[in-house]
């Protein structure tokens, strides 16, 4: 369908792509059930991040002041090792940085620097990962 996925990838029954053809899953990323990604404006996962059950991910929204309700919106980027958890919202135009933790139930409405733990509604910073080699991530 036009997307750009690496070969080892996991992804679980049961998630969904709109425009696939603007998406790009990079070696060893896993996305489990329920997660919407959304790449009509572009969206790049980059290698051996976690996307975890029922995640929405949105690159195009509507303009509320908008007379005719338009959409708007822009690319967004995952980073390497990020881990976006169950049931959070990754809203247009941001970048989630590398290591990045993503609590559940959080909706990001800023980006996040790498290493940076955000959760609440609307995300904060909440503290900070440790830095390391980490190796995760789906192998075939």
């Amino acid at each position: 369908m036009g997307a750009k996925i690496s070969k080892r990838v996991m992804l679980y029954r049961g998630f969904s792509v709109r425009a696939p053809q603007q998406l790009i899953i990079e070696d060893g990323v896993s996305i489990g059930p329920k997660v919407l990604l959304d790449a009509r404006k572009g969206l790049v996962i980059r290698k051996n991040a976690v996307i975890a059950y029922d995640a929405i991910i949105w690159t195009l929204n509507h303009d509320y002041n908008n007379l005719h309700f338009c959409g708007k919106g822009a690319p967004v980027e995952i980073g390497e090792y990020a881990w976006i958890c169950s049931r959070s919202i990754i809203l247009p135009g941001l970048t989630i940085g590398e290591g990045a933790v993503v609590a559940s139930g959080a909706v990001v409405t800023k980006d996040v620097p790498p290493y940076a733990i955000v959760g609440g509604v609307p995300a904060k910073v909440i503290g900070y990962r440790e830095k390391k080699q980490y190796c995760y991530g789906y192998k075939a």
